[in-house]
């Protein structure tokens, strides 16, 4: 290799690194205002997770981090790159930094010799370091201080938890038979499990059509179980009431209804989805309806005001009425003691209330409405006729003209016109007038 080729190749040598320095310092200039974004932005994201309870490290952020550096170098490098320069244009910066006259890009072109290279070559490109590594250092201490920031949980910010009504309403009603002693733990548990079920869902499907379908229809079987146990517990209470205090009045066929309805409403709280409190299952279970006299009037009574106030207490939480009300029983008592004889008056209608239906009776002697007498309604006050209303009537007949003419021929007519009116004519615009008056002069 002769000199000039040597000469050639350090010179160009020299040209790239004087490029790549100009390149490198534009996308720096570039990609320092997307640093300082990109850390006040990462601090503010994790102190708001880590505020939330979650736990945080560098692990969990460094695929985030190289991912937000890569999309800073591409949109830097796009922002950049009409700044970038090439090697002939470097070659011109050190022609000129050195005051070699134009010597290297006449010897670029082929049309000179390639001059020495003095002992020092600068291109008059210094680096600022504080300018460089300021945003950089920036960012880095941003997100160190969103790690190690020292948050107390106690203060922290929490999602307001608000929760569909259904499950608060059940919650209560659930605490409150506990707290009355109506059901067993056991049951009250049971039917919490199922809410929290529901409860356990992400948050941000609470309110979803299908979380709130399920939470209205636990909350619909919750009040038909407490509207099955109240209508038992009622019916149980009013047979020993009838039992208890009318027992030598009632008719043996009566007092095997009450006795078969007491039974059935002790089977039907046994067998319920809510289970009763055993106590007072217990306390039923050893009752003989045929046998009252073996207890005493104040056991009764204390069993009859717990029946009452817990069946009370289902009813106040939307067993009322669920499955109806219950009535009847006093009916039946009442017919049992002998106030609901048949007549010939109208019963109250159903099986056990009355003796049916009223018979069908006629009259002998005829009413007379006066439906046979037409009268004719007018009004002239017209200032509340409505659209559609109609105003009268009236019986009336064409008026047609029966003089025969005779066949005629299609299109013909039998008066001509006079004058003008036998001429077409057609009104026209103004500006159809100004056309015609300068086309037809």
């Amino acid at each position: 290799m002769n000199d000039q080729a040597a000469l050639s190749t350090r010179w160009h040598r020299l040209a790239r690194r004087t490029a790549r320095k100009v390149n490198l310092g534009w996308l720096l200039e570039s990609i320092t205002p997307l640093l300082f974004s990109a850390g006040a932005l990462g601090f503010a994201m994790i102190v708001w997770v880590r505020s939330r309870g979650a736990a945080i490290d560098l692990m969990h952020i460094w695929p985030w981090l190289l991912a937000a550096v890569l999309l800073a170098l591409m949109t830097s490098c796009l922002l950049a790159r009409r700044h970038f320069i090439s090697t002939n244009a470097a070659l011109v910066r050190l022609e000129s930094q050195l005051h070699l006259h134009n010597a290297l890009t006449v010897a670029q072109l082929g049309r000179g010799a390639w001059p020495e290279i003095p002992s020092t070559v600068a291109d008059g490109l210094e680096w600022r370091w504080s300018r460089v590594s300021g945003p950089s250092a920036a960012c880095a201490v941003c997100l160190i201080t969103a790690l190690y920031l020292p948050i107390n949980p106690d203060v922290a910010a929490t999602l307001p938890s608000v929760e569909p009504q259904a499950w608060q309403q059940m919650d209560q009603w659930l605490e409150k038979l506990q707290e009355e002693k109506v059901v067993t733990p056991e049951s009250k548990d049971e039917q919490a499990g199922k809410i929290d079920t529901l409860r356990d869902q992400p948050q941000e499907k609470w309110f979803s059509h299908e979380s709130l379908n399920a939470s209205d229809t636990l909350k619909e079987q919750l009040q038909c179980d407490l509207a099955n146990q109240s209508q038992n517990m009622e019916k149980a209470e009013r047979s020993l009431n009838a039992l208890q205090n009318y027992a030598d009045k009632l008719s043996e066929q009566v007092k095997e209804q009450l006795l078969k309805e007491f039974d059935e409403a002790l089977e039907g709280m046994k067998s319920g989805m809510l289970e009763l409190d055993p106590k007072l299952l217990n306390e039923l279970s050893q009752i003989d309806p045929k046998n009252l006299k073996s207890l005493s009037k104040e056991q009764l009574d204390q069993l009859r005001e717990s029946l009452k106030n817990k069946s009370g207490t289902c009813e106040g939480m939307g067993g009322k009425g669920f499955l109806g009300d219950g009535e009847g029983r006093d009916d039946l008592l009442a017919e049992g003691l002998g106030e609901g004889e048949e007549g010939d008056q109208p019963g109250k209608g159903g099986i056990t209330r009355g003796p049916g239906t009223a018979p069908l009776t006629l009259s002998k002697d005829e009413n007379d409405f006066g439906t046979n007498k037409n009268e004719a309604v007018s009004n002239q006050d017209m200032s509340r006729a409505q659209l559609g209303a109609t105003l009268g009537l009236q019986d009336g007949k064409h008026d047609v003209d029966k003089t025969y003419t005779g066949p005629t021929t299609a299109g013909d007519t039998s008066n001509k016109g006079q004058g003008g009116q036998q001429v077409w004519r057609e009104s026209l615009t103004p500006v159809e007038k100004a056309v015609l008056k300068r086309v037809f002069k």
